[in-house]
């Protein structure tokens, strides 16, 4: 495998990505308090107010020279508009895929993503896959084959929200855009369709009298960038092939959460999978032998 770069950079990178995902696999915990509100509603809020969140990052960070920089430069911004429609359509697919009652292909599709992650990375940018690492790789794909088969009609929904967040990770690494530039970019394309929503339907569910819910709704924009940035920071110091096995600890926090805290059935299936793909994890993160 191809050195990713200085020793304390790949660390560095190495605890961004596992704070994004940490809090990726928390998520279920934010999104149980403000069920309330419709997921369309819910995702135009996020974007929303993802804006101003970053907007302040930019200031304190006094990133706004390359906010500038990014946004004079048509190829940055064109590619930034390609990452926009990937991450904005992955944001929506999951919503449609949670209305539908596509939970589980949704969570698929979050064990399906590092998969995608790791043939990208030796695909496109020619990382090497020692035995040890293959192997893990084939152990994951039976774990995440195996739950494939259990979903009724096909998991064509999970291989799309897989797909797209590897691709997503892949076009961010490659670009030289700063992980904060790339994000309030890519929220302010997004943002008109976000606010129009908003103001169509009367403001999404916010103003209920629920001071509460309106508040949770308000830092929806923080539960979204937060991880976000971390995931961009982390991507763009690791290799493709870490970056896809340390993506199996959110779903599987949340998998966690979904038996521990709310009760959801976990069968003899579910836990051959989750034996399967944390087998593979740790055969990946095993030291080399010198």
């Amino acid at each position: 495998m191809p050195d990713p770069g200085p020793r304390p950079e790949r660390a560095a990178g190495l605890a961004a990505a596992l704070g994004a995902f940490v809090i990726w696999g928390l998520t279920p915990l934010y999104f149980k308090q403000v069920d309330a509100v419709a997921p369309l509603d819910l995702v135009a809020h996020r974007i929303a107010w993802s804006v101003p969140f970053l907007a302040i990052v930019v200031t304190l960070g006094r990133g706004w020279a390359a906010i500038g920089a990014a946004l004079a430069s048509r190829r940055t911004m064109a590619i930034l508009a390609v990452t926009t429609l990937i991450i904005g359509g992955n944001w929506f697919l999951f919503t449609w895929a949670i209305v539908t009652g596509r939970v589980v292909e949704a969570a698929l599709g979050y064990f399906l993503g590092p998969l995608v992650s790791i043939a990208l990375g030796v695909v496109v940018l020619h990382e090497k896959l020692d035995r040890r690492r293959a192997v893990a790789v084939l152990l994951a794909g039976a774990a995440v084959l195996y739950e494939a088969t259990r979903v009724s009609g096909g998991p064509s929904a999970a291989l799309l929200l897989g797909a797209s967040f590897a691709v997503y990770a892949l076009i961010r690494k490659r670009i030289r855009v700063d992980a904060v530039t790339g994000l309030l970019i890519e929220t302010l394309y997004l943002l008109p369709l976000a606010a129009g929503w908003i103001l169509v339907h009367g403001g999404a569910g916010l103003g209920r009298g629920e001071i509460g819910l309106d508040l949770l709704i308000l830092v929806g924009g923080t539960v979204t960038t937060t991880p976000l940035l971390l995931f961009t920071i982390g991507s763009r110091r690791l290799d493709l092939t870490t970056i896809g096995f340390l993506q199996y600890i959110a779903p599987s926090i949340s998998l966690l959460l979904g038996v521990a805290v709310y009760g959801e059935p976990f069968g003899w299936s579910r836990a051959i999978t989750f034996a399967g793909i944390w087998a593979a994890i740790l055969l990946a993160s095993l030291p080399r032998r010198s």
